[in-house]
């Protein structure tokens, strides 16, 4: 099983609108996907409430034994976890990051949120773990974003798909549902559909150069 932790110690920085779009674009196109709600303030689990669908489902696990828990999840058929976790240096976290086989750090363009950077890659360096950044909220074509994009490239790999900001992704969450299941086909749907190939890009390349190493 593969576990995607989505973590930015900077709050608003489209964390949960991300990790929810993301775990319903899993589900659609390789099944068997679970969530993970472990921000006290329960944001992506009021989400999963609101929706019809009970796909990709939301669970929970014993988080002082983390590995044991996954591996039940595992065993039960779960392909991929993605877990949402607090704007915050929370003691989980650590945690939490020791297992993720890779850490997606969304990310503003705005001044604020790139000096917030450091604090979230020292706890995934501590960890040891591969991250990549996704630029969230972005407004099309401004120089702000193309700054944003020079400047965290300068400190880890980024998607090259930038997810702006629409709309669609509050229209969607009303009704508990994600952009690529209200219309397929429109922007924000391919943007996340980008992402979505760039991470499990990264994902396997992380699992084969473990199989590597070992």
């Amino acid at each position: 099983m593969y576990v995607v932790v989505v973590a930015s110690q900077k709050g608003g920085a489209g964390k949960t609108s991300l990790i929810r779009n993301l775990a319903v674009a899993t589900h659609q196109q390789f099944g068997a996907t679970a969530i993970l709600d472990t921000d006290p303030q329960g944001s992506l689990t009021s989400w999963w409430n609101r929706r019809e669908d009970q796909q990709p489902a939301l669970i929970k696990l014993d988080m002082k034994d983390f590995g044991a828990s996954a591996a039940r999840l595992a065993d039960a058929g779960v392909e991929y976890l993605f877990v949402d976790t607090p704007p915050s240096v929370h003691p989980e976290i650590r945690a939490l990051l020791a297992h993720a086989d890779l850490v997606i750090v969304p990310v503003r363009p705005s001044p604020d949120d790139l000096d917030a950077v450091g604090d979230t890659l020292a706890l995934i360096e501590e960890a040891g773990r591969p991250f990549v950044f996704v630029l969230t909220q972005a407004k099309p074509r401004t120089r702000l974003q193309m700054q944003a994009v020079l400047a965290l490239a300068k400190h880890g790999k980024l998607a090259p798909t930038v997810i702006h900001d629409r709309t669609d992704f509050p229209t969607a969450a009303i009704s508990g549902k994600a952009v690529t299941e209200i219309e397929p086909e429109t922007a924000s749907a391919r943007e996340i559909k980008e992402v979505l190939g760039y991470v499990m890009t990264q994902l396997r390349k992380h699992v084969t150069t473990q199989h590597r190493e070992g």
